[in-house]
């Protein structure tokens, strides 16, 4: 029940030639699904950790790294330079698949109908994918193409937000509506088992309409689509017999295990002896693993994974403040190294001094604390080859579940609400939660997308939306755990890993503006308010 797409073992015939005329993709299934192939790279296929460092759950070591250069305000947004800004790509993303729709549309008398409404659904997808990445950046204001440009046109005006929303949630029904909820894997097959793994299903589709109606606050198709995901059978990933009853193993599924992973529902799969590979681990890992360890997970966020039978951790508290790491969620063993962990076989240290040690200055962590989720454990230290088949994911059930609790609370259902939330915390043990109002539930919700969730990439666009990013990232300074050696074990000083700092994060942030290359060709543009 797993999206994206491995392209490896790929047993597509297309037509050769020197070169590739428009019409070639018409001619037959197979060009129609090799042009679709390459709308995939719209999904991702990597953490997006530079997202995550602008938030307060991960720090780049470098002092001098953009993300750092950019909370401390010495390279601020601007309408000429936004390192956060997606416009241009997106835009053509959009227009690519207009294009293809057009000619899908003059060619599809040479398709069955069956696989033209496929192949529409997949790319009209990918069209409300383009658009809800403009939108989640520019507040649903941007340049909205329904259809291929005019030849010479060049003014455009902005749309409205409802305008944008409406269409991605358009384009996204239609793809429920004919995309597969899995895909055929009989010997007749002309695609054979193997290129089907990844693809978009239904479950795709109503997932993302999920997550894009919740950015766009309309809480009832929110929670609608997330039901519809729910229906169609997917599962979290459990395993009873590890301490976090999965959690941390489903980051660790590789695609040629062939793993089946009812949770998984978009994602893309690597395959090293096609060069398509993960190498994550190369950038972050700690340096005795050989890595460049370029950012670490913050104290904010350790701090956020409670003890196992639900408090809440404080270093106020001594009991809790004398050994820090113990009967934790499960989750925070599965996704955080830290001082005296077990990791590769060998006691890992972090305390100042030691080769992975404390220190500020870039080359080691600044926060106490390496990454531990979505690393490859089976790697050997200093290896030849970093690289791996691990599988990235865009989207899982537990973001669903999440989602559709979130959207419930807003309707003010907060028995439904708490099953969802509680549905999440069940998988690793964790002791269920209530709440009684909508704000003592979004404490609890907010703190469960904040661990579970944790480097997928969703932190600084969930501060952002639910208008706490003025309040958390401005003004503020993020924590670390500096660990030292004494006589009889080690000691523990809270830390401001930002060296003295102060972040800045400006309330305009809160919707990108529009680039000034758009602005100086397309005069029906006009730059929003808060950026003129």
């Amino acid at each position: 029940m797993s999206s994206g797409l491995s392209l490896n073992s790929c047993t597509i015939d297309p037509v050769l030639t020197d070169a590739y005329p428009q019409d070639v993709i018409w001619t037959n299934e197979s060009n129609l699904r090799l042009h679709i192939n390459g709308f995939y790279s719209l999904i991702g296929g990597y953490y997006d950790m530079d997202i995550e460092a602008c938030s307060d759950i991960f720090k780049m070591n470098g002092p001098r790294d953009s993300e750092n250069l950019f909370v401390f305000g010495s390279v601020p947004i601007t309408a000429d330079a936004n390192f956060l800004g997606n416009w241009r790509n997106r835009h053509h993303w959009q227009i690519q698949c207009c294009r293809f729709l057009k000619g899908l549309n003059e060619h599809r008398a040479n398709f069955t109908e069956d696989v033209a409404n496929e192949a529409e659904a997949e790319v009209r997808f990918f069209r409300a994918k383009s658009n809800f990445d403009l939108a989640m950046r520019y507040g649903g204001s941007f340049v909205l193409h329904k259809d291929v440009p005019e030849l010479g046109v060049k003014e455009y005006p902005l749309c409205k937000p409802e305008e944008s929303w409406d269409f991605i949630a358009e384009d996204l029904k239609f793809a429920a509506k004919y995309l597969p909820s899995t895909w055929d894997e009989s010997p007749d097959d002309p695609w054979g088992k193997t290129t089907h793994v990844g693809r978009l299903t239904k479950g795709a589709a109503w997932g993302l309409l999920a997550r894009a109606m919740l950015y766009a606050e309309r809480w009832k198709e929110a929670s609608d689509a997330a039901l519809e995901v729910k229906k169609l059978g997917y599962e979290l990933y459990k395993n009873p017999l590890r301490d976090d009853k999965g959690y941390g193993e489903l980051f660790m599924n590789r695609r040629h295990a062939k793993v089946n992973n009812k949770e998984s529902i978009i994602e893309f799969g690597y395959s090293v002896d096609d060069k398509m590979d993960y190498s994550f681990d190369y950038f972050y890992c700690p340096p005795s693993d050989g890595g460049y360890a370029e950012g670490s997970p913050t104290e904010d966020l350790v701090s956020a994974y409670q003890l196992t039978d639900g408090r809440d951790f404080d270093w106020n508290n001594e009991e809790m403040a004398a050994n820090p790491y113990k009967g934790r969620d499960p989750r925070f063993y599965a996704s955080i190294l830290y001082n005296g962990c077990q990791w590769k076989g060998e006691t890992f240290y972090t305390y100042e001094g030691s080769p992975d040690g404390y220190a500020l200055g870039g080359g080691t962590t600044c926060t106490g604390y390496y990454m531990r989720k979505l690393f490859n454990s089976n790697l050997a230290k200093h290896p030849e080859k970093f690289s791996t088949d691990l599988t990235y994911y865009y989207m899982r059930y537990a973001e669903v579940l999440l989602i559709y609790a979130e959207a419930m609370a807003e309707q003010n259902n907060l028995t439904e609400a708490l099953k969802a939330l509680n549905e999440v915390r069940e998988r690793v043990d964790m002791p269920a939660v209530n709440a009684t109002t909508k704000t003592e539930f979004m404490k609890l919700l907010r703190r469960e997308r904040m661990v579970e969730l944790a480097f997928e990439g969703h932190r600084f666009w969930d501060l952002r939306r639910w208008g706490l990013a003025t309040t958390v990232l401005n003004n503020t300074h993020m924590k670390g755990v500096k660990p030292t050696k004494t006589s009889d074990g080690f000691e523990y000083k809270v830390v401001d890993c930002d060296a003295g700092k102060t972040r800045v994060y400006l309330e305009k942030y809160n919707r990108f503006p529009i680039p000034l290359s758009e602005l100086q060709q397309n005069s029906a543009c006009e730059q929003f308010d808060e950026w003129k």
